[in-house]
C-alpha cells in the first residue's frame, strides 16, 4: 500500500472535516462528513454516478489527490462550522464557494476604534473580529447612495486610516456630514450613539430606531426643549423619506429572506437570488452566480452549499426567517448552527404571499444565467475574432508565426516637457499589464518625438537582450515614418532587425510598413486594424497616464522633495504641521525633531538654510 491508501484506510469512524491535498502541496477540496472513513473511501471506491458530470470531475479529483489530511470533530454540527472556515481560508479549487463574494462590497463599522469609522471595504476576512461586516451588498452604486444618505441624518467619520487627534478640520466636517471626533467636536457618547442608529438602519430595523427617535422627541419637548425636539423630529422625517420608496408587502412586520436559484444543466451556470425583507418591506436583493464546470459537487448539494457559505458569512444580519423552495437532508444541524448566531431563527418553505416571491426569484435567477451565457458567447466571439485578426497579421505582413506577443509604444510630452514612453504588452490579443512598462526620457527636452521613440525603443529591446528575455513577435509605433524608421534603425543597430515592425498613423489610420512607400489601409471594419488600433490606443492612454503624473508632481512639488529620507507622507506630516516650508525654514532643530528624527532634522535644516 501506498502513503494515500493507508491514510484513507486508516482514517477514524469520526464525524469531521477532510482536506485533499495535491502534488503541488495546495489543498484542492475541502468536506465535512458525518463519519470521515465513508465518506472519504467513497471517492476512491465509488465509480460510477447518475450524473455523468459529476462522475467526471470525481475522477479528476481523486486523480489529482495526493495526501489527505483530517480534523475530527465532537459532531455534525462542529463540521459545518469549521468546513465553512477551511473553505475560506484555502479557497480549494473544486470547491463550489462563495469565492466570488470577496469582491463584493461590504459595510464595515470599525468598532474596534474609539470612534468607529464607517466605510465600504472587500474581504472583511483581512479585518478585525471586532467590527461589524454588513454584507455582502451585491450594488456598490446602491449601497453608497444609502450611506450618503444616512450620512446627512447621522453623520460619522469615513477617513480611510484610523483616526487620530487633528487641529484643522476636514471638508466633510464642514458639510456637516462628519461630527469632528478628532477635533473633539463631539463626545464619545454622542458619536457612538449615532453609530449604533446606523447600525439599527442597514440592519433593516427602522421601526426599533424610529421609536427611539421619537422616544427623544417627546422627552425633549416634555421639558420644553424645542429645540432640540424638532432636530429629533427632522431626523424622523428623514428616516421616513429614505423608506418610502421600498414596496411594503404586508402589515405583517416580519424579517425574512425568500431564497430561490436557477441552474442551467447544459453550461453549469447556477445562480442564487434572495431577496431580503425587513420589517414587511423589500430592503434589498442579493444575486450570486457560479460558474460550476470545474466543481466537484452533485445537484442535490448544489444550494445547500451555497447557502449554507453565505448565511455562516453574513452572521451579522441574519433575519427571522429564511424562506427556501424545498427543505433538504442536513438542513435541520445547519438551522442549530445559525441558531448559536440567532436564537429564534427559523428556516422554512414559503407559504401565502410568498410562493409569488419566489417565483418572482426564480425569475430573476433564470434571467441572471442566461445574461452569464450571453456574456460567455460575446467572449467566445472576441476571441474568435482576435484569432482571425493575428491569423490576417500573418498573412498581411508575410510573418512566419502568428504574432502572441505584440508590444506597442507611445511617446507623449508638452513641447518638450515631462516627456513619457510607454510599452504595452498584449498577449494573443489581449492586454497583459504586467508587463506594461513606463520610461521617463532622459536624451531630449525638446520636442522630438522621433528621437524619443529611439530613446524608449533601445532602453526596451537593450533590457531584453541583457536580461536573455522573450522578444515580441510584432512590435508597434503610433506615428508615421519618422517614428517607424526610427525603431527600425534601433533594431538593427541592436541586431535584431528580424523583429517585424510597424507604424500606425492616428490621422487616417494607416500602416506603414519598413522599406514600402505606401502605406497599408484597411478597413475600417477590418478586426486587424481594430486590434492593432486597441494597442496604439493603449499605448497612448498609458504614456499619457504617466505624462500626467509628471506634471501633477511638477506642480504640487516641494523643495522636501528633493531631501533623501523624506517621502511624500513625512513631506506631508512637515507641511501640515508647520503650515509651509517658510515655517519650516524658521523652525529649530528641536522643533522639526518632533516630526522627525533628529538626524534629519538637522539635515533639513542645513538644506533650507543653504
Amino acid at each position: 500500500m501506498n502513503n494515500l491508501e493507508l491514510t484513507r484506510k486508516s482514517l477514524p469512524n469520526e464525524p469531521g472535516v477532510y482536506l485533499f491535498w495535491d502534488n503541488n502541496n495546495k489543498i484542492i477540496y475541502v468536506g465535512k462528513a458525518l463519519n470521515l472513513r465513508k465518506r472519504v473511501n467513497q471517492y476512491f471506491v465509488k465509480t460510477h454516478y447518475t450524473d455523468p458530470y459529476y462522475e467526471e470531475k470525481i475522477t479528476e479529483l481523486v486523480k489529482n489527490i495526493a495526501s489527505i489530511e483530517y480534523i475530527v470533530t465532537e459532531n455534525e454540527k462542529e463540521a459545518y462550522l469549521l468546513e465553512n472556515i477551511q473553505i475560506k481560508k484555502h479557497q480549494p479549487r473544486f470547491n463550489v464557494i462563495m469565492r466570488d463574494s470577496k469582491s463584493y462590497p461590504w459595510v464595515a463599522i470599525f468598532y474596534s476604534e474609539e470612534y468607529p469609522r464607517i466605510r465600504i471595504i472587500r474581504g472583511p476576512e483581512k479585518y478585525s473580529k471586532d467590527n461589524i461586516y454588513l454584507g455582502p451588498y451585491t450594488d456598490k452604486k446602491e449601497i453608497s447612495r444609502i450611506l450618503r444618505d444616512l450620512r446627512k441624518i447621522f453623520p460619522y467619520c469615513s477617513c480611510k486610516k484610523k483616526m487620530k487627534t487633528k487641529t484643522r478640520t476636514c471638508l466633510y466636517f464642514q458639510l456637516k456630514l462628519c461630527p469632528g471626533p478628532c477635533i473633539q467636536a463631539v463626545s464619545k457618547e454622542e458619536y457612538l450613539e449615532n453609530i449604533k442608529q446606523i447600525e439599527l438602519f442597514l440592519k433593516g430595523e427602522n421601526e426599533k430606531l424610529k421609536a427611539q427617535i421619537l422616544e427623544k422627541m417627546n422627552k425633549a419637548s416634555e421639558k420644553q426643549n424645542y429645540e432640540v425636539a424638532a432636530f429629533w423630529r427632522d431626523k424622523l422625517q428623514a428616516i421616513d423619506n429614505s423608506t418610502t420608496s421600498q414596496s411594503v408587502l404586508s402589515n405583517n412586520i416580519e424579517n425574512k429572506d425568500i431564497i430561490s436559484y436557477f441552474l442551467d444543466k447544459d453550461t453549469k451556470y447556477i445562480a442564487l437570488i434572495i431577496i431580503h425583507i425587513r420589517e414587511g418591506r423589500i430592503f434589498n436583493k442579493s444575486s450570486f452566480v457560479f460558474d460550476l464546470k470545474d466543481k466537484i459537487i452533485r445537484k442535490d448539494k448544489l444550494f445547500p452549499s451555497i447557502i449554507e457559505q453565505f448565511y455562516q458569512n453574513t452572521s451579522e444580519n441574519l433575519p427571522d426567517n429564511i424562506v427556501v423552495p424545498k427543505l433538504y437532508k442536513g438542513i435541520s444541524v445547519f438551522s442549530e448552527v445559525l441558531k448559536d448566531f440567532k436564537a429564534n431563527i427559523l428556516i422554512r418553505t414559503p407559504y401565502n404571499n410568498e410562493f409569488g416571491l419566489m417565483r418572482i426569484a426564480n425569475k430573476n435567477a433564470k434571467v441572471l444565467v442566461q445574461q452569464e451565457i450571453k456574456m460567455e458567447e460575446i467572449k467566445e466571439r472576441e476571441k474568435d475574432e482576435v484569432l482571425e485578426a493575428l491569423e490576417e497579421a500573418t498573412k498581411l505582413l508575410h510573418l512566419n508565426n502568428i504574432p502572441r506577443i505584440i508590444e506597442g509604444f507611445d511617446i507623449s510630452n508638452i513641447e518638450g516637457t515631462n516627456a513619457t514612453g510607454s510599452m504595452v504588452f498584449f498577449l494573443e490579443g489581449k492586454p497583459y499589464n504586467k508587463y506594461y512598462r513606463h520610461f521617463n526620457i532622459k536624451s531630449k527636452s525638446t520636442p522630438d518625438d522621433v528621437a524619443m521613440m529611439k530613446e524608449v525603443i533601445r532602453r526596451r529591446y537593450t533590457y531584453l537582450l541583457e536580461n536573455n528575455l522573450e522578444l515580441p513577435d510584432l512590435i508597434l509605433v503610433d506615428g508615421g515614418k519618422g517614428q517607424l524608421n526610427a525603431g527600425v534603425t534601433i533594431l538593427k543597430d541592436l541586431g535584431i532587425d528580424g523583429i517585424p515592425i510597424i507604424g500606425l498613423a492616428k490621422k487616417f489610420e494607416e500602416i506603414y510598413l519598413p522599406n514600402e512607400k505606401n502605406p497599408l489601409i484597411l478597413s475600417k471594419d477590418s478586426s486587424l486594424l481594430k486590434l492593432f488600433q486597441r494597442v496604439r490606443d493603449e499605448a497612448h492612454r498609458f504614456a499619457v497616464r504617466l505624462h500626467k503624473k509628471q506634471r501633477e508632481k511638477q506642480i504640487t512639488g516641494s523643495i522636501l522633495d528633493d531631501i533623501k529620507g523624506i517621502g511624500p507622507s513625512t513631506r506631508n506630516k512637515l507641511l501640515s504641521h508647520f503650515g509651509s516650508v517658510k515655517n519650516l525654514k524658521k523652525a529649530s532643530i528641536e522643533e522639526i525633531a518632533q516630526i522627525v528624527k533628529k538626524e534629519l532634522a538637522y539635515k533639513i535644516k542645513k538644506i533650507l538654510e543653504d
